[in-house]
């Protein structure tokens, strides 16, 4: 069913498969969090699944007398998974997966598709009003240009520490731009060694040189961020890091591009880095020699 068809139901069914456009995965599941927070609650993210002790939570009558509700969330159907549904008649199971085919037998089951404009400005709006922000609507629409949806919550949270109003220069100047086409997509490649240069003077043209030194730094930052935390922790998803769950193929990227890179190197990148960017804020008098000095500094390094 469409999202639209599952919003007017007023009793769910025992189990539900949501996929399709990662930001309704996300708002979804924290709705039906916030709907079943009374309820006796088990999660199990990707790699946490155990179809044992999945069918026991399922089949089980609560201590307490609460409803029994399985929460999985995936990038592939679960072992079993036409198995566990069977167990649900006094529970349920909510999975959110992050693929992109359903077997035939899943007859119970939402599809997200990618949110308008109409969509994203609507929750802008009720997260504004929760939130206490005061914001144009030309900001609004430069968020949206800039972020991708799944992102949109978090930046208005950082927002709204601002008592000022928010214009959509505010949103250049504090918001670190998370499409998926522009920013994230150059830099992995430069970090993968693949052919960037088309890419990357297509960007030039929309934004300026020392923003994207900027964001690169950043990026490389955060790299080794997640090298470090994937060492200590040996987890394979960020979440408990940054505290929210990345889209699947992004956190994928990122958790292989810092293992990819050593730690020594981080340290070479991120000293040179940050020694043209403070050439470059100094005023020095050739600033895009220095940018491209940056890029073919890149091209070259040897953990690439």
């Amino acid at each position: 069913m469409k999202k639209q068809e599952f919003d007017k139901l007023e009793k769910l069914p025992n189990y539900i498969v949501f996929y399709g456009n990662e930001f309704y995965l996300d708002l979804y599941e924290k709705r039906l969090l916030k709907r079943f927070e009374n309820a006796n609650i088990l999660k199990m993210y990707f790699d946490e699944y155990n179809y044992d002790e999945a069918k026991l939570h399922l089949s089980e009558n609560s201590l307490f007398g609460d409803t029994n509700v399985l929460i999985l969330k995936n990038n592939k159907i679960p072992q079993n998974f036409d198995k566990l549904i069977k167990y649900t008649n006094n529970s349920y199971l909510l999975f959110f997966y992050y693929g992109n085919k359903l077997p035939s037998y899943i007859k119970n089951f939402v599809r997200f598709f990618e949110p308008d404009l109409k969509e994203l400005i609507y929750f802008i709006d009720e997260k504004v009003k929760e939130l206490n922000i005061n914001i144009t609507k030309e900001a609004k629409l430069k968020l949206i240009q800039m972020v991708e949806p799944i992102f949109i919550e978090k930046e208005l949270e950082k927002l709204s520490n601002y008592t000022h109003e928010i214009t959509s220069n505010d949103i250049e100047e504090l918001v670190f731009s998370y499409k998926e086409d522009t920013f994230e997509n150059v830099i992995v490649s430069i970090l993968k060694g693949e052919d960037f240069e088309n890419s990357l003077k297509n960007l030039l043209i929309k934004t300026d040189s020392k923003r994207f030194l900027s964001a690169i730094i950043r990026y490389i930052k955060d790299l080794y961020k997640y090298n470090l935390y994937i060492k200590k922790t040996g987890l394979s998803s960020l979440k408990g890091l940054l505290g929210y769950q990345l889209p699947f193929k992004i956190e994928k990227q990122r958790v292989e591009l810092a293992i990819k890179i050593k730690e020594k190197d981080f340290y070479e990148l991120l000293k040179f880095l940050l020694n043209a960017e403070l050439k470059i804020r100094k005023g020095s008098s050739n600033q895009e020699a220095v940018f491209w000095e940056v890029i073919t500094f890149l091209k070259t390094f040897n953990s690439f």
